[in-house]
């Protein structure tokens, strides 16, 4: 496309995407598609983190590089930094082609509490600057970040006439002043103005590596001690961190950003000081740092704490070389070890679940690595202890009993091994081991019924049941009866349905000579 308009700051690749469709006078969207995405007119037109950035890319000056547009022009920053480096890198790499989906999947994005705004949202006083300085709207990203009500310099934002999820998929929608009406802003509160100054921070932050999961848990495991959270030595006092953030923030502001705090154990407060398994979204780290400390605080010295952390690859190769038992243990670590060595990884945990419990909590790395190198090996155990044509024997007796429980009845799903197999005791072993059991593997085998059999079963059946209402039934209505169409229909069920209509008119035709004579 020539003369592709170039990005403002903060612009979102979906509002120069639209501006694009008005310039070049493109009232349809496919269109629009087809000239932006190189003759591609099923992309899905995504605010927040769009795909085929790659073909966007092509209708930019050459300085437009795939990370640039990923975090200047699209809500990237607000998920990349909470994600392990290799996930980062691998949505990069769907963002610049198509991902189905995968993006919002990997981001946490899909399954967060944290819900996305109902409506493209505006901040009408930057709509005016914009008008002022650039001569035309466009939508800036902050105001689309979930979580988020509020522009920092103006007050609360308001909807504009587009919901989302968007009805018409792929419709870039622009900013204009019939849709963004200048409507008076409401003063916003504190700490809705404090959250979007973080956002503001994180949405300029740089492309940088992400900490992993185990950073984030040993940064957790350090404020709790730091601000006093610990009850006892290992275990984080929970309900004191629940009062903490509930007296800051408000249950009521903690409710209206979808974040409520319970006492359930796997509610998101708890989950976020225990070991990171998942993606926690930006507002609850925003939350959580913002109760704790009050004071002038920066996302990206945040951020730079969390890196400066040992990583797991770095503990794991310690435990490999020998570490464990040159490091200083504490008593917990001391306890375990000597019972790996007298009984194992299992029976330990199995014998004293309490202890395995915090040191998977508190030490994870250092007890998957011990576990691992202390691992006792398993015994092969020998099959020669079972009876195996007793077994097969008894398994054969109890499939002949199924089929004569099942063929008493001609209607039901289609009859085939694994249908057979899925009636039996003790389904995954018999299948598992059908090798040695020849007698039964056979006559599931002569059981397995093919399609042809299944269709023609289904035809006679319906044909039966039919015949008690119609002398002759029409050949659609024993097609749809029988749950079959003429394109799914096989030769030889066609066959047997073409057999069925002329049994029945010659049925109907010696009837009609009978009643003449």
């Amino acid at each position: 496309m020539l003369n592709f308009p170039v990005p403002y700051p903060n612009e979102l690749i979906y509002s120069t995407i639209a501006r694009a469709g008005i310039r070049h006078g493109l009232t349809s969207p496919k269109q629009l598609l087809n000239e932006v995405f190189e003759g591609n007119r099923r992309v899905i037109a995504t605010l927040d983190l769009p795909n085929h950035l790659s073909s966007v890319l092509q209708q930019l000056p050459e300085h437009f590089s795939l990370e640039t547009l990923a975090y200047r022009h699209t809500l990237f920053p607000l998920y990349s930094p909470f994600v392990p480096e290799d996930r980062r890198q691998r949505c990069l790499q769907w963002m610049a082609e198509q991902s189905q989906g995968a993006v919002h999947l990997a981001m946490g994005v899909a399954a967060s509490i944290v819900k996305t705004p109902g409506h493209i949202r505006y901040c009408p006083a930057c709509l005016l600057q914009q008008r002022q300085q650039y001569g035309e709207y466009f939508w800036e990203r902050s105001w689309q970040a979930p979580g988020m009500t509020c522009c920092p310099l103006h007050g609360v934002l308001l909807n504009s006439n587009f919901v989302r999820p968007q009805k018409e998929r792929h419709q870039f929608w622009p900013a204009t002043p019939d849709t963004c009406p200048m409507f008076p802003q409401k003063s916003a509160p504190d700490k809705d103005r404090m959250i979007a100054e973080k956002v503001a921070e994180i949405l300029i932050l740089k492309p940088d590596r992400s900490p992993s999961f185990y950073q984030w848990t040993s940064y957790y495991r350090a404020l709790a001690e730091r601000f006093g959270l610990l009850r006892g030595t290992h275990q984080i006092d929970h309900a004191e961190v629940s009062h903490r953030i509930e007296t800051y923030w408000s249950p009521s502001f903690l409710r209206s950003i979808g974040l409520t705090v319970n006492t359930d154990e796997d509610g998101w407060l708890r989950g976020i000081f225990r070991s990171h398994r998942k993606v926690f979204s930006y507002l609850q780290h925003l939350v959580v740092r913002g109760a704790l400390y009050e004071g002038d605080w920066k996302v990206s010295d945040i951020l730079d704490e969390v890196r400066s952390l040992p990583e797991r690859s770095v503990v794991k190769q310690a435990i490999r070389e020998g570490a464990p038992h040159e490091m200083i243990l504490n008593s917990d670590q001391q306890q375990w070890l000597q019972l790996l060595v007298s009984y194992g990884p299992k029976a330990a945990r199995q014998g004293n679940p309490a202890l395995y419990a915090r040191l998977y909590r508190s030490e994870y790395c250092w007890l998957m690595g011990v576990n691992q190198a202390l691992k006792r090996p398993r015994l092969q155990q020998s099959t020669d202890r079972i009876n195996w044509e007793r077994r097969d024997d008894s398994h054969y007796q109890q499939l002949q009993e199924i089929v004569s429980f099942v063929t008493s009845q001609n209607t039901g799903p289609r009859r085939s091994k694994s249908f057979w197999l899925k009636q039996m005791k003790h389904q995954p072993s018999v299948e598992k081991n059908l090798h040695r059991l020849p007698r039964t593997n056979s006559f599931l085998h002569q059981l397995a019924e093919s399609v042809d059999a299944h269709q023609i079963r289904r035809l006679q059946t319906e044909s039966n049941q039919l015949r008690q209402t119609f002398d002759r039934p029409p050949r659609w209505r024993l097609l749809r009866d029988a749950g079959l169409s003429e394109e799914r229909l096989t030769s030889a069920a066609r066959i047997y349905l073409e057999s069925l209509i002329r049994e029945q008119d010659e049925q109907r035709n010696s009837e009609d000579q009978r009643n003449q004579g």
